[in-house]
């Protein structure tokens, strides 16, 4: 037991290292632009770290290489992230940027768990060194710290292939390679790769570069922090926004096959049966949107104000929303809530389907849809063959009632913590039941917006500091898909 509570450490300690060299590049930006206290705030904090970081380093020391068990990887799992997102908080409250701690708290646990759900009602008045703390949040996110941590672990003696898998109760356990540690890798590299060539395209779009960083990051992180108050519609551009209409899509899918894709795979994606249905409710979604937009009564209005009457305005701005919302983003260049109700009831549903398994979005995930709905349809069979045997597959391959009971407990959990959260929200009576539920579904879905006080046009700000404190912990649930976190809290569990 104490072999494996070093084994924790050591990656947590790796982590803070990581987090406070980033931290250091945010304060030298602050002395760029002459923002002290924020220079002096961001210093402290990467000094505090290290100096956690080597009391846990020297705690940590073991000889040999060990493996990290699945019962540690569980522990070691929830503990990065959320000792990171703690971590991650320290910079806004020592600057005084953010007075209220849990503001701080919520802001980073969003950062981190790429929900992009704020508190901020004026993000443009921020220093800029914080808004690149913002930005940087989504982006070690995105990435997932998980992989980063498998990615690294060898560099420590440590053996961690449970890590990956516990992360996530998804579906599919696939490996690119043999070794865990270099599919890690394979994944960094796409990640990265996507990042340089979005900074590249949105700079092209007229974007700063931290501008470009920022939505780059948020896009292919499927996170939806933006450093403007009116979020993508400041920009008031097509480009940009289709630009990011395909960042969004791309990080909403599995990055195994991108890979697969990108090696020369081609049919990879083009088999997947995951991917082909994600991207056809796409099109029939934003389809539908766009002819409800396109014959509302004089126009619609964007979050920039301008009125918009035009058929490719109203597929621009329809498509928009739609992938930002099903790939769990949650960027916004047009208020929902003001659509007609159809639409909105479209958009509402897309807050239950998620991305693709082994992306970086949230959500229930179009995989399990795609088992439930099969299992559906086996259902009805077996009453009209009571004696038949039907068998399910999944891209040529079988899958098992183990998997699909797992796919229809995770349902139940997911639906359980959606109306309790929901529940607990409304005890504030400081938003409708609706929005109650729309906070809930946003948070714990990792889309960020939500409806009505919470919708796109909003933020989460008002709201009192325990349901603040809620909302943060279904971020994590959502971001980790439940079971990985609700497994701690089960007695046997902890027994041998």
């Amino acid at each position: 037991m104490i072999h494996q509570l070093r084994l924790i450490l050591r990656p947590i300690v790796f982590i803070n290292l990581i987090l406070s060299c980033f931290m250091a590049f945010c304060g030298f930006y602050a002395f760029m632009y002459n923002e002290n206290n924020e220079a002096v705030s961001f210093l402290k904090t990467t000094v505090v770290i290290i100096l956690l970081s080597a009391v846990l380093a020297f705690f940590s020391k073991s000889r040999g290489k060990k493996t990290i068990t699945i019962r540690s990887g569980f522990v070691l799992v929830v503990f990065i992230w959320v000792f990171t997102c703690i971590v991650g908080a320290l910079p806004y409250y020592v600057s005084g940027v953010l007075l209220n701690i849990y503001d701080a708290l919520f802001e980073s646990v969003s950062g981190f768990t790429t929900v992009g759900a704020s508190i901020l009602s004026d993000i443009e008045s921020l220093p800029k060194s914080m808004q690149l703390w913002r930005a940087i949040s989504h982006w070690i996110g995105g990435g997932g710290i998980i992989v980063l941590s498998v990615a690294i672990l060898p560099l420590l003696g440590i053996g961690g292939t449970h890590l990956m898998h516990v992360e996530t109760t998804g579906v599919t356990k696939e490996k690119l390679t043999p070794r865990i540690t270099q599919t890690a890798k394979f994944i960094w590299i796409l990640y990265l790769s996507l990042n340089i060539i979005g900074i590249v395209l949105l700079s092209y779009g007229g974007m700063n570069f931290l501008d470009a960083f920022t939505h780059a990051s948020s896009a292919i992180a499927t996170g939806g922090f933006s450093n403007k108050n009116n979020s993508v519609s400041y920009f008031s551009s097509a480009y940009i926004d289709w630009v990011l209409i395909v960042f969004m899509y791309i990080g909403s899918l599995n990055f195994l096959v991108l890979i697969k894709t990108v090696r020369g795979n081609f049919k990879s994606i083009i088999n997947d049966s995951e991917i082909k249905l994600f991207t056809l409710i796409i099109v029939l979604i934003s389809a539908l949107v766009s002819i409800f937009l396109y014959i509302q009564p004089n126009g619609f209005t964007g979050m920039d104000g301008k009125t918009y009457t035009s058929l490719l305005d109203a597929v621009r701005f329809g498509t928009f929303q739609v992938v930002s919302v099903i790939s769990t983003t949650g960027f916004a260049t047009a208020d929902y809530n003001l659509w007609h109700p159809a639409a909105q009831i479209l958009i509402f549903v897309l807050f239950f389907i998620g991305g693709s398994s082994g992306s970086t979005s949230g959500g229930i995930k179009v995989v399990r849809h795609i088992i439930m709905f099969k299992q559906a349809v086996i259902n009805i069979k077996s009453l009209i063959h009571p004696k038949g045997v039907f068998a399910m597959r999944l891209n040529g391959n079988p899958v098992s009632n183990q998997v699909v009971i797992t796919v229809m407990g995770f349902i139940v959990v997911y639906m359980i913590t959606l109306f309790i959260g929901a529940f607990i929200v409304a005890l504030s009576g400081a938003v409708t039941p609706t929005e109650a539920l729309g906070a809930m579904l946003g948070c714990l879905g990792t889309v960020g917006p939500g409806f009505g006080a919470v919708g796109p046009a909003s933020n989460y700000g008002f709201l009192p500091d325990f349901v603040k404190l809620t909302l943060s912990i279904s971020m994590i649930i959502g971001r980790l898909e439940l079971f990985t976190v609700f497994i701690l809290f089960t007695p046997w569990f902890w027994k041998k």
